[in-house]
């Protein structure tokens, strides 16, 4: 038997109306509760269409949807977050903070690192310094002894730094010498020695590097 409880249509209020409360307090929800009822009941057909809901019954599943929207979201990001989140500290807490919605900031931040040791960007500076050379020493302390050459002042000691090329003599003019009429004109082979590799290639020119070279470069390989 019916009790002809049509949709009023007046948007009422949610607060106190909804089955859990779980977003009684928020102000979007309670300003868009009254009227997804409303759109929900004119979905429905009303006012041509008697439909016999009240306004708890939308406040209900206005509530179920906003959970389950939710869930559906926080099963995504968990997803997409699992790169983000591996190797984390297993204590750290995550409660109201903002997480990346997906893992292309994590590759972004780990092109950035390779960029930076490949020397073609990333977000480490690349800087110039010297050291002053004191006879009969051999150890220095490289956090304090570094000179900016444009300054003349000691780098900043509380930075961490990685030294990644020593400029310890000139360039022999040798390696900047090509012949181009050796071996029949293939003079380019001697772009060989540049690499190091200058005793395996034909050419005529020829530099010679002590054995500690060798031995760094076996060791390199």
């Amino acid at each position: 038997m019916s009790f002809n409880l049509k949709w009023p249509g007046s948007g009422s209020t949610i607060s106190g109306k909804t089955p859990f409360a779980l977003y009684d307090s928020d102000s979007d929800f309670q300003n868009d509760g009254p009227r997804t009822a409303v759109w929900c009941a004119k979905r429905l057909g009303y006012p041509i269409i008697d439909v016999e809901l009240i306004d708890e019954q939308f406040y209900a599943c206005f509530e179920e949807a906003i959970s389950e929207y939710s869930s559906q979201v926080n099963q995504f990001n968990i997803r997409n977050n699992l790169d983000t989140l591996k190797g984390r500290n297993l204590g750290t807490n995550y409660t109201q903070r903002l997480v990346d919605g997906t893992n292309l900031p994590q590759i972004y931040r780990m092109s950035q690192a390779y960029g930076t040791l490949a020397g073609v960007g990333g977000p480490t500076d690349y800087k110039k310094a010297y050291v002053n050379l004191s006879a009969s020493v051999q150890t220095y302390d490289l956090t304090t002894k570094l000179i900016d050459p444009t300054t003349s002042q000691p780098l900043d000691s509380g930075s961490v730094r990685d030294v990644v090329r020593v400029y310890y003599e000139h360039i022999p003019a040798i390696t900047r010498f090509f012949d181009p009429y050796s071996v029949g004109a293939q003079g380019t082979l001697n772009l060989i020695s540049e690499l190091g590799f200058g005793n395996y290639s034909p050419a005529a020119q020829f530099l010679l590097m002590p054995v500690y070279e060798d031995l760094l470069r076996m060791q390199h390989i």
